[in-house]
């Protein structure tokens, strides 16, 4: 049995598959660990490019013929997966071995933890708010006001305010810190899960296609007794793609619009 699992999935990802493998190949070669590779019905190059990699004995390639979400395909490699740990990886991430040792070592130490992640910043330094409070609708309206006031005049008084209720969600002055510290939430682009604690919760929910499946999944480990931690002295690369903001009216920004409605329902937070 490895120690460690690596799920990733792509779909029309191309531009992000030879960097996140290869430092995922290079990065975890000192740990027993297999390395899951589910594609969601990809019609780029991104298939051609992962066949480069068959010949890797450590890594296992599981094509699907159309898209069934996030949860969907990682739930295939989550049923596959034999790893002690179980980490679930972004396509257009980079790792070292830092973090990934760092994570594992955390969650060896921490026996109430069921889910740690890393610091996410992009090529640029600059660094993402991947751990918050559970999304609540809320802070959806604080995020669409400070869009709003950002492209309009109003008094700077009031957007002010209203930058002080959106970065209420975020945990923005520990993440500068070097002490890990438990989160209500860290976004599933790098989460690193004890396989005893997904054997008590449940897969991922297939009702939610595209994101907040990620917070789902945080409340119910959160709600069986585990905790969550937010390690800011080690971080990998995530390029963030920001699929819905790019095209807010896309058929996948339609679906994510109504995932969000099905978890605000499903966890009443409002």
């Amino acid at each position: 049995m490895p120690d460690l699992s690596i799920i990733i999935i792509t779909w029309n990802a191309e531009q992000y598959v030879k960097n996140c493998l290869d430092s995922v190949l290079e990065n975890t070669s000192h740990i027993s660990r297999e390395i899951i590779v589910i594609d969601n019905g990809s019609t780029d190059a991104t298939r051609k490019l992962l066949q480069l990699y068959e010949s890797e004995g450590c890594i296992f390639f599981l094509p699907q013929n159309v898209n069934l979400g996030v949860a969907g395909a990682r739930n295939i490699g989550l049923k596959k997966a034999k790893g002690k740990y179980l980490c679930l990886l972004d396509i257009d991430t980079i790792v070292n071995k830092q973090a990934i040792s760092e994570m594992m070592l955390f969650l060896e130490k921490e026996s109430s933890c069921g889910v740690v992640a890393c610091k996410l910043q992009n090529s640029k330094g600059e660094i993402q708010n991947s751990c918050r409070k559970l999304p609540a609708l809320r802070y959806k309206i604080y995020n669409l006001l400070e869009v709003i006031f950002g492209k309009y005049s109003f008094t700077q008084a009031l957007k002010h305010q209203i930058e002080i209720c959106n970065n209420s969600q975020f945990y923005k002055n520990e993440i500068l810190t070097n002490v890990p510290f438990p989160v209500e939430y860290v976004i599933g682009a790098c989460q690193l899960i004890r396989k005893e604690a997904l054997e008590e919760v449940g897969l991922l929910d297939e009702n939610i296609f595209y994101g907040p499946e990620d917070a789902d999944f945080c409340i119910r480990i959160r709600n069986k007794g585990w905790e969550i931690y937010y390690l800011p002295h080690v971080s990998i690369i995530h390029e963030y793609q920001r699929i819905t903001n790019k095209k807010p009216f896309s058929k996948m920004s339609l679906r994510h619009i109504k995932a969000l409605f099905y978890y605000f329902w499903k966890h009443k937070r409002f």
